[in-house]
C-alpha cells in the first residue's frame, strides 16, 4: 500500500507535537520510517517516547523530532480518523430502530477494518477491507459473518447481489490473518438448517479462531422494515441444540468449545448456564457471552453484607433475584419502555426507565446500584444521564458495577 502522507487537521496546544513545531496542514509522510496512510500507522510506529516525523510542508519536506513522557498523547490528530461509514442497509439493523432524542454517536452506522483490528468492532469483510487488512499486515479481525451462503448473504445485507464471504476468509487465511466470527440469528432467515451451514463452513477455516452466535434484536420503532421476529423459546432451544452439538465436536477435535451462545438464549430458554471454565477460552464477552456464567460461580463464593437497590434487565431479572436471594438488596427489573418490552438486555436501560421503575416501588433512599453496561466510556446513558444524575433524582446514592459479585 503506497502513502501519499496523511493531513494534520489539528495539534493541541501544549503538547509535544506542538513543542515540536507541528502544524495544521502539514502532512505526516513517515514515522520512524515507516509510510504513513492515517492514524493507525501512527499508533503502530510510536509505541515509545520519540517519534522521528518526516513530513511535507508546503513545497518543503523536513524530519522532526516529537519527544513526550510515558502516557502523554502525542497531541497529533489526522484527517480520515473517524470511523469509516457503512454502506449496508441490513435487514436487522439495530440504528435503524433507535427511537428519536438519543445522542447522534449511537446513530453512527461504522464499518472499518482499522477500527475492527485496534478496538474489535464487526465488520462485513467486502473484498476492499480484506485487501486492506492484508496490505497493512493487521493480524487478527472481527468479522460479522450472518450466513456463508452469498446469495442469502446479500440480502441479509440489503444488496441487489449477492455478498460472497468465503474466499475473503480464506484469503486472510492465506496471509496468517486470524478472525473471530459472529452470526446474528434471524429466524427464518439464517436460522436451523443455514445455521447449520454456516457454523460447518466457518469450522472447517482454522484461521477463524471462535464464532459466536446472538440473537437479532429489535425496538419497538422498527417501523415500515422488513418483518421480523425474535426466536422464541422452541427456536432458542433448537439453536442451543445445534450450537452444543458443534461445541462437542470442537472440544473433540480443537481442545476448545470454539462455539459459544449469546447468554440470551440461556436466558429465553430457561437452560442451565454452563460451568464459568466452558468460558475459559471465550473472548466474546462484549457480545453478551459468558458474564452470567461468571457472575454465578463468583456470586456462590461472596457473601453479600451490603443493602440497597439493584437495578437490571427484565431478560435477567430472574438470574440477579435467585443470586441475591440471601441478601438484602432489592432486584429492579426495569421494563423498557424507550426501546420497547422486547428489549430485555440490561445493556439497553435508558436512565429515564430506571429511575421510574425505581419510584414506582417507592424506593426513594439509600444505595442504588447501577450496571456499569447502562453507560457508555464517558459514563453516559443511552437518555444522557450520569450515574449521579439518576441518584440525585431518586434521592439516592448511586454505584456503578460491572458484575454482581462486586457488591459490598
Amino acid at each position: 500500500m503506497t502513502s501519499s502522507g496523511s493531513l494534520v487537521v489539528n495539534v493541541v496546544r501544549p503538547s509535544p507535537a506542538s513543542s515540536a513545531g507541528i502544524r495544521k496542514g502539514d502532512h505526516i509522510l513517515k514515522c520512524n520510517g515507516f509510510p504513513v496512510t492515517d492514524w493507525v500507522d501512527i499508533l503502530s510506529a510510536s509505541s515509545g517516547r520519540k517519534l522521528l516525523v518526516e513530513l511535507k510542508r508546503g513545497l518543503s519536506t523536513k524530519t522532526v523530532l516529537i519527544q513526550r513522557r510515558p502516557g502523554v498523547n502525542w497531541g497529533i490528530t489526522l484527517a480520515d480518523s473517524q470511523a469509516r461509514v457503512c454502506s449496508n442497509r441490513c435487514v436487522f439493523c439495530f440504528v435503524d430502530q433507535q427511537p428519536p432524542g438519543l445522542r447522534t454517536s449511537l446513530l453512527l452506522k461504522d464499518d472499518d477494518v482499522r477500527f475492527s483490528f485496534l478496538e474489535g468492532t464487526y465488520i462485513t469483510l467486502t473484498d476492499k477491507q480484506a485487501k486492506e487488512a492484508v496490505a497493512r499486515g493487521f493480524n487478527t479481525l472481527h468479522v460479522s459473518v450472518q450466513t456463508t451462503d452469498p446469495v442469502l448473504r446479500g440480502k441479509l445485507l440489503g444488496h441487489p447481489g449477492p455478498m460472497p464471504i468465503l474466499p475473503n476468509l480464506d484469503l486472510l487465511a492465506s496471509r496468517g490473518v486470524d478472525v473471530q466470527a459472529q452470526v446474528v440469528e434471524v429466524p427464518d432467515w439464517n436460522s436451523g438448517t443455514e445455521l447449520e451451514r454456516t457454523i460447518s463452513d466457518l469450522y472447517e477455516r482454522s484461521n477463524v479462531r471462535i464464532l459466536g452466535i446472538v440473537p437479532v434484536g429489535l425496538t419497538r420503532w422498527r417501523k415500515n422494515l422488513v418483518p421480523l421476529h425474535r426466536p422464541d423459546r422452541n427456536e432458542a432451544l433448537k439453536t442451543l441444540a445445534i450450537i452444543e452439538k458443534w461445541q462437542k465436536k470442537a472440544i473433540q477435535e480443537k481442545g476448545t468449545p470454539w462455539i459459544f451462545a449469546s447468554d440470551e438464549y440461556y436466558l429465553i430458554t430457561g437452560k442451565k448456564f454452563p460451568p464459568s471454565e466452558h468460558y475459559a477460552d471465550c473472548t466474546l464477552q462484549a457480545n453478551g457471552i459468558g458474564l452470567i456464567a461468571q457472575d454465578i460461580e463468583k456470586c456462590r463464593a461472596h457473601v453479600f453484607k451490603g443493602e440497597g437497590i439493584v437495578v437490571t434487565g427484565t431478560l435477567a431479572a430472574g438470574t440477579v433475584k435467585e443470586l441475591l436471594r440471601d441478601s438484602l438488596y432489592h432486584v429492579v427489573p426495569v421494563e423498557n419502555r424507550l426501546m420497547g418490552s422486547s428489549v430485555g438486555v440490561t445493556g439497553l436501560i435508558s436512565a429515564t426507565d430506571a429511575i421510574h421503575s425505581v419510584k414506582v416501588r417507592s424506593f426513594n433512599t439509600g444505595n442504588l446500584y447501577l450496571p456499569s453496561s447502562m453507560f457508555n466510556h464517558n459514563g453516559v446513558s443511552l437518555d444522557e444521564y450520569t450515574a449521579v444524575e439518576i441518584g440525585r433524582e431518586l434521592g439516592m446514592c448511586p454505584h456503578v458495577h460491572d458484575s454482581l459479585w462486586e457488591l459490598p
